[in-house]
């Protein structure tokens, strides 16, 4: 294995030889054969689509009603550029670029996700720049994400409606928070087994906006992290037959003065965010876990934000297994997530329920899911896989079909069966 990884994508690649279970999202593949004086230029891509039924306690409400089986797609590509030159310098830029979620092909544009350069040297290292994953991506361990469309951090939960999504707790969900916003990263060489990272985000902003406003009411619900340090490691190896991955991550964040909430909380912690996770891999087979906790909230979906004053301290955890038999893949999963929670809006009429002085329900919020499905690779750059997803969320006072404090929907379930293919060149 090279001591040097041209760009994040390269963790991925060095990941998935060791069984670990990869996310549902694609990266440009380094070129490992480029001599000094040499360069590339590649264009991944692939296309996405899915066929899905789905059930909520949200499907019906207030005279609204869901269509419970649908179609949906989506194209993504990984335009990239690397070289070595004579002096041994590695360097590159890479980028993702996406469509976006409308509802007609008239509507539909591409915008960049990510973005970066990056500049090292195999004895030294690399530092990245621009729109990237973060360390806590980078060396997350024991997320189960390589079987179906991604367990519950895939797409296809995207056609169940968003309140009976439970909320999924771990770094590579947050698009703001560690893959989409601008940073610098440090990604040192591997020596026996153990990396390390470290990377710095001023704010949750993109490459392209200047300057960040740092007095005024929160841009978002949930308070805006700013002057961001992550710090991770990750140790890798074979123990003859047994393979063993560990990583650990710590976040820790200011945030933007306040000049006052439209939500009405008082006002919102730092961030402060610990995990941690391990697997082990014996043949096809690969069991682990990870958990997370500290000083945040996910109050709006993918989005990690700050714990509010008067809230709870975030905790969640994972176990799963997946076992790969050639061309075929199966997996499972279950996560549990405990927080703070949605933030109300206003008070449902008539409800009785009431919103703390903090701004905040009666209740915490609790979400759970289970993930379970196969990925069989038909040929390469082409795989089908099924998904089955079942999930809940709880929180007392807090009614997930209108976004304010009320006494219904206080507790919603949902669930969904699914296929789909992936075609990537």
């Amino acid at each position: 294995m090279r001591g040097f990884w041209l760009g994040s994508a390269a963790t991925v690649i060095m990941l998935s030889g060791l069984g670990y279970a990869l996310p549902a999202m694609a990266q440009a593949t380094p070129d490992t054969n480029l001599a000094p004086g040499q360069s590339a230029v590649h264009l991944n891509g692939r296309v996405n689509w899915y066929a899905g039924v789905e059930g909520s306690s949200l499907d019906n409400i207030g005279g609204t009603k869901t269509s419970t089986s649908s179609f949906l797609g989506y194209l993504r590509l990984y335009p990239n550029f690397q070289g070595v030159a004579a002096n041994g310098l590695h360097y590159g830029s890479s980028a993702e670029i996406r469509t976006n979620s409308s509802a007609s092909a008239g509507g539909e544009t591409l915008y960049v996700f990510q973005a970066y350069g990056y500049l090292g040297l195999p004895q030294l290292g690399q530092i990245s720049f621009g729109q990237q994953n973060g360390p806590s991506v980078l060396t997350e361990t024991g997320f189960f994400e390589g079987f179906n469309d991604g367990g519950w951090n895939g797409d296809i939960e995207g056609m169940i409606p968003v309140g009976a999504n439970p909320v999924y707790p771990f770094p590579d969900s947050g698009a703001a928070y560690d893959q989409a916003s601008d940073k610098i990263v440090y990604l040192s060489p591997a020596l026996a087994g153990f990396q390390f990272s470290a990377g710095f985000t001023p704010n949750q902003t993109a490459s392209n906006y200047a300057p960040a406003v740092t007095t005024s009411a929160t841009p978002i619900s949930g308070g805006m992290p700013r002057n961001m340090l992550d710090i991770g490691g990750q140790y890798t190896q074979a123990f003859g037959p047994v393979g063993l991955q560990v990583g650990l991550d710590y976040t820790t964040a200011g945030q933007v003065a306040n000049t006052g909430d439209p939500q009405g909380v008082t006002g919102y912690k730092d961030m402060s965010i610990f995990t941690g996770g391990a697997t082990l891999t014996y043949g096809g087979l690969t069991v682990g876990g990870n958990a997370v906790t500290g000083a945040f909230n996910m109050a709006d979906g993918f989005t990690f934000q700050l714990e509010p004053d008067g809230g709870t301290k975030a905790i969640g955890w994972m176990a799963g297994a997946q076992y790969a038999l050639g061309p075929i893949v199966l997996g499972a999963s279950f996560y549990r997530f405990t927080q703070t929670g949605d933030l109300p809006g206003g008070t449902d009429a008539g409800s009785g329920a009431t919103i703390t002085s903090s701004g905040l329900t009666t209740g915490q919020q609790q979400n759970n899911g289970v993930a379970a499905g196969i990925t069989y690779t038909l040929v390469p750059g082409v795989n089908l896989f099924a998904d089955y997803l079942f999930g809940t969320r709880q929180q007392g006072g807090y009614d997930f079909a209108t976004g304010d404090a009320g006494d219904a929907h206080n507790n919603v379930q949902s669930q969904l069966f699914g296929l789909g293919t992936q075609i990537q060149w």
